[in-house]
């Protein structure tokens, strides 16, 4: 059955079929080549960022379960089980207001009370009998550094609870899609009259890499995107978890390596665990191990906590970059 439930192009690491050399690099810049690192085949950990660890997490999941959301019928086109990780982003007007709703509650919460701080200091360089005067001529500023950041938060909060219909819209279709069962890779291309196209290729002829931006006040961070070695196809994968740190971009292509590895089951994570007993060799692993079908649902928070705190530690101690190359031996690269 495991077989021919699975297309001839799906990924095994202990069977990636000889390819082609590589004789140029076209999905990436000048800029991209000279400085973004390609990470290794291989040796993947049991890991996964810490977004994913926070947005499914064994609560999250409950109360899913408990009570769903109410848009089970509308089609948001991402899809996420034990064949896709289909990922597709929200209409516009959705993504503005999640936007505003974040940014207002960034300002609110750490950069308000900064300036209330910075503001009764700069308040002692004036004498006390002139107290009045400098905060009667300075309230309106002070009024609006409190409000503006409340209301641009608090305002998208209200939409979103009063009318969810109306806010939260698909978009025009998927960005792309990681198939375990197939193998495959797709990436979409959707125009503004609402037609599409599709390009794809079997996963093992994609590369990772990290790319480094430095932002203010001087800190490095690091995003992920896959690379097809003979065409320019190129998915930024690493916009599922932001700009972030070097480590949780190595997580999630281990993650993603291993959630496409057919010769092993499913990552064992939160996320996938609904989905384990319809794959295969994931079915095969936990009937041999005895695993709990609800082993992460039925965890209580405390214990959640330590296995979190676990995988963190695990995430941190990451050495992606001093692998060995896994796919070395089955392509000669460019470069």
């Amino acid at each position: 059955m495991t077989e021919n439930y699975y297309g001839p192009h799906a990924y095994r690491s202990d069977r990636i079929p000889e390819q082609k050399r590589q004789v140029a690099d076209p999905g990436r810049s000048w800029f991209n080549r000279k400085f973004d690192m390609r990470l290794p085949w291989g040796r993947t950990e049991e890991v996964a960022p810490l977004s994913f660890r926070n947005r499914f997490s064994p609560d999250v999941l409950r109360k899913i379960e408990k009570k769903p959301k109410g848009f089970e019928n509308v089609e948001f086109h991402q899809r996420i089980d034990n064949e896709k990780y289909r990922h597709a982003m929200p209409a516009f007007r959705t993504r503005l207001l999640l936007f505003a709703e974040s940014l207002g509650g960034f300002f609110f919460k750490f950069l308000t009370p900064l300036f209330l701080i910075l503001y009764l200091v700069a308040l002692t360089a004036f004498d006390s009998d002139e107290w009045g005067r400098v905060i009667n001529e300075t309230i309106p500023l002070v009024m609006g550094l409190i409000f503006v950041p409340l209301l641009l938060n608090k305002i998208p909060w209200f939409l979103f609870k009063a009318i969810p219909g109306w806010i939260i819209r698909p978009s025009k279709g998927p960005k792309w899609e990681l198939n375990r069962r197939t193998g495959l890779v797709t990436a979409y291309r959707h125009d503004r009259k609402g037609s599409s196209e599709e390009e794809q290729a079997p996963f093992y002829e994609f590369d990772a890499y990290l790319t480094n931006e430095m932002i203010p006040p001087g800190q490095v961070v690091h995003t992920l995107y896959l690379v097809h070695r003979y065409r320019p196809i190129l998915l930024p994968i690493g916009n599922l978890i932001g700009k972030t740190t070097g480590e949780e971009c190595f997580a999630l292509w281990d993650m993603f390596q291993n959630f496409m590895d057919t010769s092993r089951p499913l990552p064992d994570i939160p996320l996938w665990e609904e989905f384990r007993s319809k794959d295969p060799v994931t079915a095969e692993h936990d009937r041999q191990t005895g695993r709990p079908a609800r082993y992460w649902r039925d965890m209580d928070d405390e214990t959640w906590k330590q296995k979190e705190s676990e995988m963190m530690s695990k995430v941190r101690s990451l050495t992606t970059p001093y692998r060995s190359n896994l796919m070395r031996q089955h392509v000669r690269y460019v470069s």
